[in-house]
Protein backbone atom coordinates (compact mmCIF):
# COMPACT_ATOMS: atom_id res chain seq x y z
CA UNK A 1 0.00 0.00 0.00
CA UNK A 2 1.52 3.34 -0.98
CA UNK A 3 1.47 6.37 1.33
CA UNK A 4 -1.17 8.24 -0.68
CA UNK A 5 -3.73 5.46 -0.17
CA UNK A 6 -3.42 5.67 3.62
CA UNK A 7 -6.02 7.54 5.62
CA UNK A 8 -5.02 10.87 7.05
CA UNK A 9 -3.53 10.72 10.52
CA UNK A 10 -4.67 13.04 13.33
CA UNK A 11 -1.54 15.22 13.05
CA UNK A 12 -2.01 15.43 9.26
CA UNK A 13 -5.65 16.51 9.67
CA UNK A 14 -4.65 19.08 12.27
CA UNK A 15 -1.91 20.48 10.03
CA UNK A 16 -4.14 20.63 6.97
CA UNK A 17 -6.89 22.43 8.89
CA UNK A 18 -4.41 24.87 10.46
CA UNK A 19 -2.87 25.62 7.09
CA UNK A 20 -6.31 26.16 5.58
CA UNK A 21 -7.26 28.65 8.31
CA UNK A 22 -3.94 30.43 7.98
CA UNK A 23 -4.12 30.72 4.20
CA UNK A 24 -7.73 31.89 4.16
CA UNK A 25 -6.85 34.52 6.80
CA UNK A 26 -3.74 35.55 4.86
CA UNK A 27 -5.86 36.00 1.73
CA UNK A 28 -8.28 38.29 3.57
CA UNK A 29 -5.46 40.36 5.07
CA UNK A 30 -3.73 40.63 1.69
CA UNK A 31 -6.95 41.81 0.03
CA UNK A 32 -7.36 44.56 2.64
CA UNK A 33 -3.72 45.61 2.30
CA UNK A 34 -3.97 45.69 -1.50
CA UNK A 35 -7.02 47.94 -1.18
CA UNK A 36 -5.22 50.41 1.09
CA UNK A 37 -1.43 50.27 0.66
CA UNK A 38 0.25 53.06 -1.30
CA UNK A 39 3.84 51.81 -1.69
CA UNK A 40 4.21 49.97 -5.02
CA UNK A 41 6.88 47.53 -3.81
CA UNK A 42 4.90 46.55 -0.73
CA UNK A 43 1.82 46.20 -2.94
CA UNK A 44 3.69 43.79 -5.21
CA UNK A 45 4.76 41.67 -2.23
CA UNK A 46 1.17 41.40 -1.00
CA UNK A 47 -0.05 40.61 -4.51
CA UNK A 48 2.47 37.74 -4.58
CA UNK A 49 1.38 36.67 -1.11
CA UNK A 50 -2.27 36.64 -2.18
CA UNK A 51 -1.49 34.48 -5.21
CA UNK A 52 0.37 31.98 -2.99
CA UNK A 53 -2.51 31.86 -0.53
CA UNK A 54 -4.99 31.26 -3.36
CA UNK A 55 -2.79 28.47 -4.74
CA UNK A 56 -2.49 26.85 -1.31
CA UNK A 57 -6.25 27.13 -0.65
CA UNK A 58 -6.96 25.46 -3.99
CA UNK A 59 -4.55 22.59 -3.25
CA UNK A 60 -5.80 22.15 0.31
CA UNK A 61 -9.40 22.13 -0.92
CA UNK A 62 -8.50 19.41 -3.42
CA UNK A 63 -6.91 17.31 -0.66
CA UNK A 64 -9.97 17.67 1.59
CA UNK A 65 -12.32 16.74 -1.27
CA UNK A 66 -10.19 13.74 -2.31
CA UNK A 67 -10.31 12.50 1.28
CA UNK A 68 -14.06 13.13 1.58
CA UNK A 69 -13.18 15.34 4.51
CA UNK A 70 -15.36 18.38 5.29
CA UNK A 71 -13.80 21.66 4.29
CA UNK A 72 -12.95 23.83 7.31
CA UNK A 73 -15.00 27.04 7.56
CA UNK A 74 -11.94 29.27 7.22
CA UNK A 75 -12.13 32.98 6.43
CA UNK A 76 -13.98 34.41 3.44
CA UNK A 77 -14.46 37.69 1.61
CA UNK A 78 -17.31 38.39 4.03
CA UNK A 79 -14.70 38.70 6.80
CA UNK A 80 -12.95 41.68 5.23
CA UNK A 81 -14.25 45.15 4.41
CA UNK A 82 -12.36 46.36 1.35
CA UNK A 83 -13.83 49.84 1.84
CA UNK A 84 -12.48 50.23 5.37
CA UNK A 85 -9.74 52.81 5.87
CA UNK A 86 -6.16 51.59 6.24
CA UNK A 87 -5.60 49.78 9.51
CA UNK A 88 -1.85 50.39 9.62
CA UNK A 89 0.98 52.15 7.81
CA UNK A 90 2.67 50.68 4.75
CA UNK A 91 5.88 50.08 6.72
CA UNK A 92 3.92 48.15 9.36
CA UNK A 93 2.54 45.87 6.64
CA UNK A 94 6.04 45.14 5.39
CA UNK A 95 7.10 44.07 8.90
CA UNK A 96 3.87 42.09 9.27
CA UNK A 97 4.51 40.17 6.05
CA UNK A 98 8.07 39.41 7.15
CA UNK A 99 6.92 38.10 10.53
CA UNK A 100 4.08 36.04 9.02
CA UNK A 101 6.53 34.51 6.55
CA UNK A 102 8.72 33.40 9.45
CA UNK A 103 5.70 31.86 11.19
CA UNK A 104 4.62 30.21 7.94
CA UNK A 105 8.03 28.62 7.46
CA UNK A 106 7.91 27.25 11.00
CA UNK A 107 4.40 25.91 10.50
CA UNK A 108 5.21 24.28 7.18
CA UNK A 109 8.27 22.62 8.69
CA UNK A 110 6.25 21.20 11.57
CA UNK A 111 3.50 20.04 9.21
CA UNK A 112 6.13 18.41 7.00
CA UNK A 113 7.66 16.58 9.96
CA UNK A 114 4.34 15.13 11.21
CA UNK A 115 3.11 14.01 7.79
CA UNK A 116 3.37 10.35 6.95
CA UNK A 117 2.02 10.61 3.43
CA UNK A 118 4.43 11.49 0.66
CA UNK A 119 1.91 13.72 -1.14
CA UNK A 120 1.53 15.86 1.98
CA UNK A 121 5.27 16.05 2.55
CA UNK A 122 5.65 17.14 -1.09
CA UNK A 123 2.97 19.79 -0.54
CA UNK A 124 4.65 21.21 2.58
CA UNK A 125 8.05 21.10 0.91
CA UNK A 126 6.64 23.24 -1.91
CA UNK A 127 5.02 25.57 0.64
CA UNK A 128 8.42 26.10 2.24
CA UNK A 129 9.92 26.89 -1.17
CA UNK A 130 7.06 29.32 -1.85
CA UNK A 131 7.56 31.09 1.48
CA UNK A 132 11.33 31.35 0.98
CA UNK A 133 10.74 32.97 -2.40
Amino acid sequence: MNAESKRLTSPEITSLCAQYYQDTLAACVAKHVLATVTDAEIRSLFAFSLELSKKHIELLTAIFHAEHFPLPNGFTDEDVDLHAPPLFTDSFWLKYLHDMTIHGLAGYSISFSVSVRRDLRDYYHQCNLDAME
